[in-house]
């Protein structure tokens, strides 16, 4: 493991938004507010699912990690983090296939995503 900032494949900017807010806007009537706090929660929610599939993963429970990565891949979705869902969608897959070594590897780029996500929502944040 390393420290500091995740490694970027990317050296201008992003290509899409972290997090699409319009996609909450649009369910929750573009009240700030509510975002605001729905973001936390998915903050939170996430965090512990990354904490959860590493947990799944050093047991070697691909199925858990599989369920752990659709959940992700879901509320990510939902919340308009694309590059995440994506990224998740990608570990579920290769669960899904069997890859341990694959899932490991991946963790790096999900952390990434992550990081990014995380360092997104504080700014919004009121």
């Amino acid at each position: 493991m390393t420290s500091g900032a995740p490694p970027s494949r990317h050296s201008g900017p992003p290509e899409q938004p972290v997090i699409d807010r319009s996609v909450l806007g649009e369910w929750l009537a573009g009240d700030n507010s509510a975002i605001d706090e729905l973001l936390t929660v998915f903050r939170d929610s996430v965090r512990a699912e990354q904490t959860r599939m590493c947990e799944v993963l050093a047991l070697r429970d691909l199925r858990e990690f599989a369920s752990a990565a659709h959940r992700l891949r879901g509320a990510a979705l939902s919340m308009g983090a694309r590059a995440l869902a994506e990224t998740a969608g990608t570990l579920y897959a290769m669960a899904r296939a069997g890859d341990a070594a694959g899932c490991a590897g991946g963790m790096a780029e999900l952390a990434a995503r992550i990081h990014l996500m995380v360092a997104e929502i504080p700014a919004a944040a009121p």
